[in-house]
């Protein structure tokens, strides 16, 4: 009798096992969430430009406070910029805007046509870089280059530009426009 019992259950662990088995799809859902990532973006404050400047420091491109980045997940920071203009006068005032490295300041400058991008590199440890970055040769690595710390925005102007304006106030606006971007 213990043999039957012993066979029967068997049989019925057997049977229930090959129920499972002989389903005919089985599945399972994975499901994620990735975080936004997010981050603060310092630009220049508004500020008076002496007439007659050819070269003035406004202040510097950064990013604090940013999470859920990684290498390969970056800041792209697009700069626009249009000439100086004066209600009521026909002539304008156009500058350049020059991204500045502190450290090789009379080698590395990059001039930013309306349009251009600087770029905030993601880390390993989930952060943008606070300065952007940008590839340029030098002579002091063994590869003939190296990135800089983008630090410091100037703004350029030719004096022959002043001497051709007419009388006015004039204004120019500079737009930072950040978008995260995946190399």
């Amino acid at each position: 009798m213990k043999k039957f019992f012993a066979i029967a259950l068997a049989v019925a662990m057997f049977a229930s096992m090959a129920t499972v088995a002989s389903a005919a799809e089985n599945t399972t859902t994975l499901t994620t969430e990735v975080p936004a990532a997010t981050y603060t973006l310092n630009i220049p404050v508004d500020q008076e430009v002496p007439y007659g400047t050819t070269s003035m420091k406004i202040g510097e491109v950064t990013i604090t406070d940013s999470s859920n980045f990684a290498v390969g997940k970056n800041v792209s920071v697009t700069i626009t910029y249009d000439k100086f203009t004066s209600t009521g006068v026909t002539t304008t005032i156009p500058f350049e805007v020059e991204m500045v490295n502190r450290q090789y300041y009379s080698s590395y400058k990059k001039e930013m046509a309306s349009g251009e991008s600087i770029i905030f590199k993601g880390t390993a440890s989930g952060t943008v870089g606070t300065y952007a970055t940008e590839w340029f040769e030098t002579n002091t690595v063994a590869a003939g280059g190296e990135y800089a710390k983008i630090e410091d925005c100037y703004i350029k102007f030719y004096s022959s530009d002043w001497g051709k304006a007419l009388a006015g106030e004039y204004t120019a606006t500079i737009t930072f426009t950040a978008e995260v971007v995946v190399e």
